[in-house]
């Protein structure tokens, strides 16, 4: 069964943009995403639809996130939430702090504080659901190791957008098992593994010859000078330095 996400925010561009970027970042391969714009409305859509994680405005016509939030869980009791403010300095922290709230999103909202906080609620929401001390290390999907599975999804898949909660959701895991499991078996973060693989695939690409934004389109970077910090950061110099560098060594 997939996780779902319910978007609460009475700016209904806000809410729009806001569900269409989740469902760019490919959350929606993971949950489904549903809005609505005010704290009535999502209570009434609760009572009729399950929903796991609750990302919502702070400031909001009517009922507030906070109230929004503790009435919410008393339909939905392992709710888990996410609240999105204005406000650098966030007066109601331990009120929200006792509402178990996972994180506070800054407007406007940054990509990888949203994705990495949201990734954070999806692997308890997944520990909820499946229990993650009680889940097998050893073979699933018919005899596939899970690690193994994961690197070939890896490399199969280097031009697209990859998150460890999307692999472990794929496979049926929690989030932070998959996460624990993964760096067990192989001495690395998943992300360094992702990072490893795009970069020496960029490498080889360099010098077959291929230009930096042909490479940069193929290991899924949206801007090449996106891919230019990424390589320096890893081979400690620039595609064009690793080029000329190697093709004297050849």
């Amino acid at each position: 069964m997939r996780l779902h996400l319910l978007i609460v925010d009475d700016d209904e561009m806000a809410c729009l943009g806001l569900q269409n970027r989740l469902k760019d970042i490919a959350f929606s391969h993971q949950m489904e995403i549903s809005a609505v714009h005010s704290a009535e409305e999502a209570l009434q859509y609760a009572k009729w639809q399950s929903v796991d994680i609750l990302l919502t405005d702070i400031q909001m016509t009517g009922m507030n996130g906070l109230e929004l939030i503790s009435e919410m869980l008393k339909i939905h009791p392992k709710l888990l939430s996410i609240i999105i403010t204005a406000y650098p300095t966030f007066p109601y922290a331990h009120q929200a702090i006792q509402l178990g709230v996972v994180g506070f999103l800054l407007k406007p909202v940054a990509r990888d504080e949203m994705c990495e906080t949201i990734q954070k609620a999806v692997g308890r929401a997944e520990e909820q659901r499946l229990g993650a001390a009680t889940l097998p290390v050893t073979q699933i999907d018919g005899g596939a190791d899970p690690v193994a599975w994961a690197k070939t999804y890896v490399q199969q898949h280097l031009s697209d957008e990859i998150n460890m909660a999307l692999v472990a959701n794929m496979l049926n895991l929690s989030y932070s098992y998959f996460s624990k499991l993964f760096k067990k078996e192989t001495g690395q973060t998943f992300t360094q593994y992702i990072v490893d693989v795009k970069m020496q695939a960029a490498a080889s690409m360099l010098l077959a010859g291929k230009r930096t934004s042909e490479i940069a389109a193929e290991l899924g970077y949206l801007a090449p000078q996106n891919f230019n910090r990424a390589f320096l950061n890893y081979w400690r110099c620039t595609p064009g330095e690793y080029r000329k560098a190697h093709r004297k060594l050849r």
